[in-house]
């Protein structure tokens, strides 16, 4: 009589999908580091992976498999185990963006802050030019300077746009090209995009 081979459990559930691998950016491209990540061994092929799929088999235990190790499984299995991947390692690649975005607008507050916090100099009335509409000015502050047009005054909003221009430069001398709510706004665009695929992976495990 012809010996019955075991069957091999197969995955019911896919319970979780983590790449734990460090993230670079390179040319303008968030790329995973190797090595970088939590080595787990593979309870199919006992090699050592750094993406963690988690499962339920079908015999009731729960294994760690690698992301290639789903062959023979039935193709909604692999279909779902491949988008789960993939979402995954969208995921780490998001949450590595949003923690540099997070760290660089912290630095651009407190350079504006700090910035706020100078005795600007005073402002001061450079050139009167003569215009058919009346006279106008040209007044400084610093390295600063601010046009006013014919007839009018140099009055608070004048005045509070010099003052800005001349903060904006002692911002960029700190080494800041963009003003603090354009990195806030990179970062909320981040973190809305890594709350979406949150949602796609959580909707991929079952």
């Amino acid at each position: 009589m012809a010996t019955k081979l075991p069957t091999i459990p197969t995955i019911a559930r896919i319970i979780d999908v983590r790449d734990t691998r460090d993230r670079i950016e390179i040319d303008d491209r968030w790329v995973p580091v190797p090595g970088s990540g939590d080595l787990r061994p593979c309870d199919r092929c006992c090699r050592e992976h750094e993406i963690h799929v988690d499962v339920e088999l079908s015999d009731g235990r729960r294994a760690n498999i690698g992301s290639g190790c789903a062959r023979g499984e039935s193709m909604e299995v692999q279909s779902r185990l491949k988008s789960a991947v993939s979402a995954a390692k969208t995921r780490s690649r998001l949450r590595a963006e949003l923690a540099v975005a997070k760290d660089e607008h912290a630095h651009s507050l407190a350079a504006w802050r700090e910035v706020e916090a100078l005795q600007p100099p005073s402002a001061e009335l450079l050139e009167e030019i003569p215009h058919e509409r009346g006279v106008r000015q040209v007044w400084g502050m610093g390295d600063a300077n601010v046009w006013v047009l014919p007839g009018a005054k140099f009055d608070a909003e004048r005045q509070g746009v010099l003052l800005n221009s001349w903060r904006s430069k002692r911002y960029k001398e700190r080494g800041f090209e963009r003003p603090p709510y354009s990195y806030q706004s990179r970062v909320d665009d981040l973190s809305d995009r890594l709350a979406k695929i949150e949602r796609k992976l959580g909707a991929l495990v079952f």
